[in-house]
């Protein structure tokens, strides 16, 4: 029940909200994973199909669960509101980066399979960076480390213009349809989830009125 949550205190409040997101992005990585599985040779089938629903599910119940939290909180506990109002808008990034890993296993449902693609090393690359990327946003952010955090949002916000480069080159392609629609949709939702991750972060380095600043393209950025 949702009262339970809150019978420990207000700051064990706050740190079971942080401990949901660290989940959600743990979960995350579940669904990745099976679906990188799938796009690199696995193929669709319905043990993964139903690892990646269920896990999708799982995530969105708990998004649903920290934001009704959090609003009886602010309701009957002295809190930090800039704070409960970040965790609110975060949570949001931290469901959206599991709909997009989600998406990634819709390439092995529609035929998608990278396994003897000739730029299999590049695009393995790129998912392995973001497989490394989602397990260091959850230690980061699980530890409230603001310098990592720091760093890993600009190391991270470097590979946002490769994948805009990566998409643009699959459609200047020449090759197969199938193959530009693929790579174009592979980049685009590693770029979505990067960004969301990015966006959880901001949580733990910026104020709460420019929270979800990488969501914006950097051209349409306002200047800090």
């Amino acid at each position: 029940m949702v009262l339970e949550f809150f019978r420990r205190g207000g700051h064990t409040t706050l740190e079971e909200v942080e401990q949901s997101l660290v989940d959600m992005v743990c979960r995350t990585h579940e669904v990745y994973d099976a679906a990188m599985e799938a796009v690199f040779g696995g193929g669709k089938s319905k043990d993964t199909k139903r690892t990646v629903k269920s896990t999708d599910r799982s995530i969105n119940e708990e998004q649903r669960r920290v934001r009704r939290a959090l609003m009886l909180h602010a309701a009957v506990e002295t809190v930090d509101l800039p704070q409960v109002l970040g965790y609110m808008s975060v949570v949001k990034d931290a469901e959206r980066a599991g709909d997009y890993a989600k998406n990634l296993y819709d390439l092995a449902k529609y035929g998608a399979n990278f396994e003897e693609a000739e730029d299999r090393a590049e695009l393995e690359y790129y998912r392995d960076a973001v497989g490394g990327l989602i397990d260091e946003v959850a230690e980061v952010f699980a530890h409230r480390n603001t310098d990592r955090a720091a760093a890993l949002i600009e190391r991270a916000d470097g590979f946002l213009d490769q994948y805009d480069d990566h998409v643009r080159a699959a459609y200047d392609s020449a090759g197969p349809a199938s193959d530009a629609v693929a790579r174009a949709l592979y980049y685009r939702y590693l770029k979505r989830l990067t960004a969301h991750l990015m966006n959880l972060l901001t949580s733990l380095v910026m104020p709460i009125d420019r929270l979800d600043y990488y969501d914006e393209a950097k051209d349409d950025r306002e200047t800090p």
